[in-house]
């Protein structure tokens, strides 16, 4: 789930009064299905016992209509188990739903070939059994090319496995994507996790010596939701990759969170490994004519790019159009009114002015996207809030 996605729901939460917009960051918190995951394994299963120092794992959320699938490592294990992932997570359409259609356009090939009226052809693909389907027919229908004997459609193994066949390649193959830097372990959850044929399949390419497959202990209980719950309280995942490559247009070529340095070199790449407390900044500047001006408002947006290829690419705008890969992700939002205290007088070549002198700090390392302003006063550091705003929810900059 992106920042957008985010921002939707948390919108709508406050739309339907569950929450405020004052208290709608601190009281709605995101986990991916993942890191959920993890902490679900965790607590059922013996996952836990072999989470030594050092080891690479895979956790793989088989679900209904996508597969996701993240790598983590263990950081440390005590006095906490701290886990680091290890490139950005994957997300493939991979699912039951799949399956379902692949048996249903099956069905539809055999209804087609047989002497049925449309009604009965419609309540055949509504209630059909496992294995062995009722058609209906009575003993007087019989097509042994088609494997109808008596009124029911019998399918063979390798019938029910072609079902299967594509979204167990795709979930095996994203597995295997994730496994460059190892992997000891892999988790499999989710409701298509609980298919045996996923599981033999998973097992006959990943388990060996170095490699084992868990499963959950508990095929009643929701991997994510009971898993949220427990990440809510133990927050085993410290570090995360980063989705995208993350910049700015509009940025001199010495701030950090520029996508390209002078030198062409990425700064904010995919995959990059941060953690949760790990902010990146951005130094900035307003002038004003006056000891006591209004400070007002201040906004820059945020781009990223997730295209093909390496994380090397160069901004390019023609009438505001971005090159292909690139997207607007958010803007970044702060009332400067409480940093007047920051305000230091300088000498020009027009005279004297007033200069605003402020870093703005973004964190990725956390399950989603945080900013906030930074500025110095009488050696100090202080701090304050920044709003970020998802690109159809952005206003126009001030």
């Amino acid at each position: 789930m992106g920042i957008r996605e985010q921002g939707f729901l948390r919108r709508a939460a406050t739309n339907a009064g569950f929450v405020t917009r004052a208290n709608a960051h601190s009281n709605i918190q995101f986990v991916s299905e993942a890191e959920a995951s993890v902490h679900f394994c965790m607590f059922h299963s013996d996952l836990h016992e072999h989470m030594n120092m050092g080891v690479y794992f895979v956790v793989c959320d088989a679900g209904g209509s996508t597969t996701d699938t993240t790598a983590y490592y263990v950081k440390q294990t005590y006095p906490t188990l701290e886990l680091d992932e290890t490139k950005a997570s994957a997300c493939v359409q991979a699912g039951g739903v799949s399956v379902d259609a692949e048996f249903h356009q099956y069905l539809c090939s055999i209804l087609d070939q047989i002497d049925l009226s449309e009604d009965q052809r419609n309540e055949f693909i509504r209630s059909g059994e496992e294995f062995r389907i009722n058609l209906g027919g009575g003993r007087s229908m019989n097509y042994p090319n088609l494997h109808i004997s008596r009124g029911k459609l019998a399918l063979t193994n390798d019938t029910i496995s072609s079902f299967f066949n594509e979204s167990v390649e795709i979930a095996i193959e994203s597995i295997r994507q994730q496994m460059d830097k190892g992997c000891e372990h892999v988790l499999l959850v989710g409701g298509f996790g609980e298919s045996l044929y996923l599981r033999k399949m998973v097992n006959s390419h990943f388990s060996g010596a170095r490699c084992s497959i868990t499963v959950t202990s508990d095929p009643n209980a929701k991997a994510v939701a009971d898993g949220s719950v427990l990440w809510c309280a133990k927050r085993t995942v410290v570090s995360r990759a980063t989705r995208m490559a993350y910049g700015s247009r509009s940025l001199p070529p010495t701030i950090a969170i520029m996508l390209i340095t002078v030198a062409g070199k990425p700064i904010v790449s995919k995959d990059t490994v941060m953690e949760a407390n790990e902010a990146l900044r951005g130094e900035y500047h307003r002038s004003y004519d006056n000891s006591n001006p209004a400070l007002g408002n201040f906004s820059v947006t945020l781009y990223g790019y997730k295209g093909a290829g390496s994380n090397t690419n160069t901004w390019k705008i023609e009438n505001s159009c971005l090159e292909k890969g690139f997207e607007e992700v958010c803007q970044i939002q702060a009332d400067l009114s409480g940093m007047r205290k920051g305000l230091k007088k300088q000498k020009g070549t027009k005279g004297k002015y007033y200069r605003l002198d402020f870093k703005v700090a973004i964190q990725f390392g956390d399950t989603e996207m945080k900013a906030f302003l930074e500025w110095e006063h009488g050696g100090k550091t202080f701090t304050g809030p920044a709003e970020i705003l998802p690109n159809e929810l952005s206003v126009t900059t001030v």
